[in-house]
């Protein structure tokens, strides 16, 4: 662990490196075909590590590199500048991931209340409950915590300040994922804003995050953004330390800007109070980069049509807002009054029209909250502007490729996104595909036809780059996405001109007159609102065919290089023999087979998906989903969060049934997207027919005592719930839980929703133990201390049991004594908060089953480890 001055040297050598970074690659320009590769393959070779090495070596490593560097300065020493350059940038990562694991609070400080000052530094985002933001902690008041190391002081931390905890929300989702440990306190009167400094009580945890295969690690960016810890707003205990806004504020450059991006919000969002609320957020979105202002059911249109990129500040938005802007200023400097040419001797038209393009993509950049993809693209334009002006560099290969080595240097970590590679891939192909020779139309056409061939030749391009651009994405949606958008080039052809050329540009010019000239901004802002309308209008009669997007499974790197080198032959700019059979190539990225356990096979697969539920059972003739996991607040809920891209990155288009257990949110919040996302057969639930989460279900069946069903040489049948009313502590809605037996040569599972000790003791009255034996359950309501009794377990008699609980929940599960009886009964506890997503294999008698628990077998040194 780092001492607090270290820490805070650290954000100097970061700022260095990001001036320092420009000037250093420019002298090593020369060298550029092995930087690159050298760069990229050091980064990602270190972020594959378990974990670090020990302190020193990171310096170590950097110092040995910049000596191979130095001594291979003559001809012919490529090989050793090769090498040098790869220890040298992995050491610098090794560096920077070393002090940022350093700035993480540690285990000893999660669930420990910190009375604290600091200040607001992030643009908060309301949600159902409460709002979300991000605060610096400056120091701790109370005598108790602040004593150092314990207090936390001088990190960035997230926090949740919950308002109303429970009002308006039935019993149904108290199990739900995303509560703190204990109601929090009442609302204040109002929000905490950007650059204010506030007294609060807060408990903090570790950035843990939920960890499925193939999903977007949360862990990997909070690392990346400078989180030191997750926590929520407390109660006060002690009068004398309650949660109060402190005089003053932080005129930091980072909480200013914050404070600017908050009120424009509010701005925009009043001057559209009475526009449609859909079309408001996105003009907010674009304007001020508050992506929480889009409803969240409107990202499920925008990623089945391609066009989720354009809703955000992307790359896009930055780069054709510098080109607007460069070429005004181009306009401007021919102007007498502005472009003298005693200015222009010292300051020449290129280098001043350069300078303004870049000025407004780091200034529109902040303004969107200097997102890591803003950043990103911010660099890469800087690295472009500098390499041309100076004349190092005339081939805009060879600038991406230093872009490239730029932008890992700054950000270690951006290989690991799948907007690094999208940028490069779609800016590389169209380049690629662009230098091909186009025929210009002679000088001697009619005058009257000179609009129209300028008019074709303009389409023509844009749909030779969206050609490209499509293309070269189809193998990387397929690795990132586990799918591929079928009427994205459709969709985008209308959608890039109008979000990027009108859209944007005139949201932005409106956000800017709305404080000198309300009014005319306001106006401004309402024809925005309604081509935005009109954009939404649009989109959703193309999201909505089941065709609309096509499930890719990821593909192993054998696949993605061959349509790689596929892409770049049907793209290549000169004659190429053969060309169409390079379509050849892409077919494995659509003839993956949907790989189903082996024959005598059972594969039960509990994702990780917070305090919740969702158990995926393979068989060699069918699927079956129990349980859809829980809804998260915001709009975000596991099914569009974890199921769906996961069953897409399997491949899976198809289950054959779906059992909701019960009511609780925790098990039925994911219902609506699973039923929209993938092809369900049948669902069975005990809930009524009216509920919401069967909204999406052509054929329902109820989970009843008796019912069975084959699927080969696998047997189900329901368990429960029967004729007979069993009571419960908790809810009526637990005592209703479905519970199914799957039994299989290969081995018998049982799952049993939230059941608790009554309905357990019921069902070993009733069947018996024989009915009842398996040889993997499913620990009954995560694991609490009010399930999961002595003598059930002795029942069942697993080898093996799965928890699905949220690290650190609210409710302790698993409970100690329930482990305990675990533990007495010689039952093996799996643990979805400690072990993340947890596969078991089960083979037939005397072989014992494989075990895959992800957190565990495939560690990387920035995921938390739980003992």
């Amino acid at each position: 662990m780092h001492d607090w001055p270290s820490l805070q040297r650290f954000g100097g050598l970061a700022r260095f490196s990001r001036l320092g970074g420009l000037a250093l690659l420019g002298r090593l320009e020369p060298w550029l075909p092995p930087l690159p590769l050298a760069v990229l393959l050091a980064a990602l070779a270190v972020h594959r590590l378990p974990a670090l090495p020990p302190a020193g070596v990171a310096s170590a490593a950097i110092v040995a590199g910049l000596a191979c560097l130095a001594a291979a300065r003559r001809e012919g020493l490529a090989a050793l500048r090769l090498a040098g350059l790869f220890v040298a940038a992995a050491g610098w990562t090794m560096l920077r991931a070393d002090l940022a694991l350093g700035a993480r609070i540690v285990a000893a400080q999660e669930g420990v209340d910190f009375v604290v000052h600091g200040h607001v530094t992030g643009m908060p985002q309301s949600f159902e409950r409460g709002e979300r933001f991000t605060f610096r902690i400056e120091s701790c008041v109370d005598p108790a915590t602040a004593r150092a190391p314990a207090c936390p002081a001088g990190l960035d931390v997230r926090l949740a300040w919950y308002r109303h905890f429970g009002a308006g929300r039935s019993g149904a989702s108290r199990s739900g994922a995303a509560g703190p440990e204990e109601p929090p306190p009442a609302p204040l009167a109002d929000s905490p804003r950007p650059g204010e400094r506030w007294q609060l009580t807060v408990r903090l945890k570790r950035p843990h995050a939920l960890l499925n295969a193939n999903a977007f690690d949360a862990e990997l960016r909070a690392l990346e953004e400078g989180i030191a810890a997750t926590g929520y707003v407390r109660a006060g205990r002690d009068p004398a330390w309650p949660n109060r806004r402190l005089a003053g504020r932080s005129w930091r450059p980072g909480p200013a800007i914050e404070a600017l991006r908050t009120v424009l919000r509010d701005a925009i969002l009043a001057a559209l109070a009475d526009r449609r609320a859909d079309a408001a957020g996105v003009v907010a979105a674009l304007s001020v980069g508050d992506q929480a202002a889009i409803p969240g059911r409107w990202w499920d249109t925008f990623n089945r049509t391609g066009v989720g990129h354009l809703m955000s500040i992307s790359g896009l938005h930055i780069t054709m807002l510098a080109g607007m802007a460069g070429g005004l200023a181009r306009r401007a400097l021919r102007h007498p009054a502005i472009g003298r040419s005693a200015m222009l001797e010292r300051l020449p038209a290129d280098r001043l029209k350069w300078g303004f393009a870049l000025a407004v993509a780091f200034g529109y950049s902040a303004l969107a909250g200097w997102g890591i993809p803003a950043q990103r693209t911010c660099w890469m334009l800087a690295v472009a502007g500098f390499s041309l002006l100076g004349g190092r560099s005339q081939s805009l290969a060879r600038l991406l490729a230093l872009s490239a080595a730029v932008v890992t240097l700054l950000d270690p970590w951006a290989p690991l996104s799948a907007g690094f590679w999208l940028s490069f891939a779609s800016v590389a192909a169209i380049v690629w595909y662009g230098t091909r020779e186009v025929p210009v139309p002679s000088a001697g056409r009619h005058a009257s036809r000179s609009w129209r061939a300028r008019l074709g030749s303009t389409l023509a391009d844009a749909i030779r780059t969206q050609w490209a651009a499509t293309l070269s994405l189809l193998p990387l949606g397929a690795l990132f996405f586990s799918s591929f958008s079928l009427v994205g080039p459709l969709a985008n052809a209308f959608a890039i001109p109008l979000v990027s050329i009108v859209i944007t540009p005139l949201a932005l010019l409106g956000t800017a007159l709305l404080m000198p000239f309300p009014p005319l901004g306001s106006a401004v802002l309402a024809g925005v609102c309604a081509a935005t309308g009109w954009l939404l209008d649009a989109l959703v009669p193309l999201a909505e065919p089941r065709f609309a997007i096509a499930v890719l499974p990821a593909p192993p790197w054998p696949v993605t290089l061959a349509a790689a080198a596929a892409i770049a032959a049907l793209l290549a700019p000169f004659r190429l023999p053969g060309r169409p059979a390079a379509f050849a190539a892409l077919l494995p990225l659509f003839a993956q087979a949907d790989a189903r356990p082996a024959p005598g096979s059972l594969v039960v697969n509990a994702l990780d998906v917070g305090q919740g539920s969702a158990i995926v059972v393979e068989t060699p003739a069918g699927r079956l989903l129990f349980d859809t996991g829980p809804r998260y607040g915001g709009g975000s809920e596991a099914g569009a969060r974890v199921l769906v891209p996961w069953l897409r990155a399997r491949g899976i288009e198809r289950l054959e049934a779906v059992v909701v257990s019960h009511a609780d949110d925790d098990h039925a919040g994911g219902s609506a997207s699973v039923l929209a996302g993938v092809t369900v057969d049948w669902v069975a639930s005990s809930l009524d027919d009216d509920h919401p989460a069967l909204a999406g279900a052509a054929t329902r069946h109820r989970c009843w005592r008796g019912h069975r069903w084959r699927w080969g040489e696998v047997d189900f049948e329901f368990l429960h719930p029967g004729p007979e009313r069993t009571t419960s502590r908790k809810s009526e809605t637990n005592a209703s839980s479905c519970v199914l037996r799957i039994a299989s040569p290969a081995g018998v599972v049982l799952l049993t929703g939230d059941i608790e000790s009554a309905q357990e003791r019921f069902l070993v009255e009733k069947l018996g133990s024989d009915a009842l034996r398996a040889d993997l359950l499913v620990a009954p309501h995560h694991g609490s201390n009010g399930s999961s009794s002595l003598p059930f377990l002795r029942a069942v008699a697993p080898a093996l049991a799965i928890a699905q609980a949220g690290y650190r929940n609210r409710f302790r599960h698993p409970g100690d004594k329930a482990q305990a009886r675990y533990r007495a009964a010689g039952i093996e506890l799996l643990r979805t908060d400690r072990d993340g997503a947890v596969s078991v294999t089960l083979r037939g008698a005397g072989r014992p089953p494989l075990v895959t628990r992800l957190r565990r077998d495939d560690r990387r040194y920035w995921r938390i480890r739980v003992d």
